[in-house]
């Protein structure tokens, strides 16, 4: 059957990334392809994606399906008791994995939290094209804040600046709201020349991750001084705030303490955003210490995954 073997998966907004190691946590291999989230590809477009990537993986290491111990996936857009069961059996039949090999499915913040904290304790505050906040008093209570999606909500996050941002620049164009010089930076983001131009630029279709984009540029006329663009970063720190202080009464720690995490490319990219973050949660969390992660996602779904194997060989 050859060396036995996990993978973890961590499937964010716009990218996935599948990591394999030994069942002694040592790397083995790692590849990275386009989103599996099923609200925004469906459910056979993930698919798709978990067979190219599976496929891909077998080819170049030699290992064998028989030999996976464990997987564990942490996928954005599961959050409903139905999601998890389906693509579980998406991965299942894309690895073609027998029955004996254990698959977790959860949402992505999960190997996220693990990844950072080593285990499942703490709070996880995420915000990268979307935002999250995800903690644990390791007892095995999970509790999360926001994650709604681009539509009911992902407050803070780099797709919530860049729309604000756009909103911010047509207002300006219809003289209801203040100036700014985005409107000249969206423009010339998507290509246009005038505005009315950005209607089918940002409809058609809808791209998330471009929209996401464009809060590097928002970044950059803040430091200008633009001061749209300076409230709009104030309101994404006060929202992200939020999210991590909300999960920290939830759990009762309030006034115990704890410990919180920052990741995700945007906030951790963007020194003024962390810094502005991590002040407004420590002035309602003073007890609470603020670090960054001690591994990514992936690399929490392999440990979870190694957990499941660990648990399995027990039984």
């Amino acid at each position: 059957m050859g060396e036995q073997w996990v993978f973890g998966i961590d499937g964010g907004g716009t990218t996935v990334r599948l990591r394999v190691e030994s069942v002694q946590g040592e790397l083995r291999y790692q590849a990275e392809s386009t989103s599996v989230n099923p609200r925004s590809v469906g459910w056979d477009g993930a698919r798709g994606v978990f067979e190219k990537l599976f496929s891909q993986m077998f080819k170049d290491t030699g290992l064998s399906a028989e030999a996976c111990a464990a997987g564990f996936a942490g996928i954005a857009g599961i959050d409903r008791l139905d999601d998890a069961p389906m693509m579980t059996a998406i991965l299942r039949d894309a690895g073609e994995f027998g029955i004996d090999t254990v698959i977790e499915v959860k949402n992505d913040a999960i190997p996220a939290l693990a990844g950072a904290f080593g285990e499942l304790k703490g709070i996880l505050l995420i915000a990268g094209t979307g935002s999250i906040a995800l903690g644990s008093d390791g007892s095995g209570r999970i509790v999360r804040s926001g994650g709604w999606g681009h539509i009911l909500g992902d407050e803070g996050s780099a797709y919530w600046v860049g729309l604000r941002a756009l909103n911010a620049a047509v207002r300006f164009h219809d003289r209801r709201g203040p100036q700014t010089d985005l409107l000249g930076r969206a423009l010339a983001y998507f290509g246009e020349k005038e505005p009315f131009s950005l209607i089918p630029a940002v409809y058609e279709p809808l791209d998330k991750a471009k929209i996401a984009a464009f809060a590097r540029i928002v970044a950059e006329e803040r430091e200008r001084g633009d001061e749209v663009a300076v409230a709009i970063f104030k309101s994404a720190a006060e929202e992200l705030a939020s999210l991590a202080i909300s999960v920290a009464i939830r759990l009762g720690q309030a006034q115990l303490g704890g410990d919180i995490a920052f990741s995700g490319g945007f906030i951790s990219n963007n020194e003024l955003l962390w810094r502005d973050t991590e002040a407004r949660i420590l002035s309602s969390l003073p007890r609470h210490v603020i670090s960054e992660p001690r591994a990514d996602a992936v690399s929490g779904a392999c440990l979870l995954a190694r957990v499941n194997a660990a648990s399995t060989r027990h039984v």
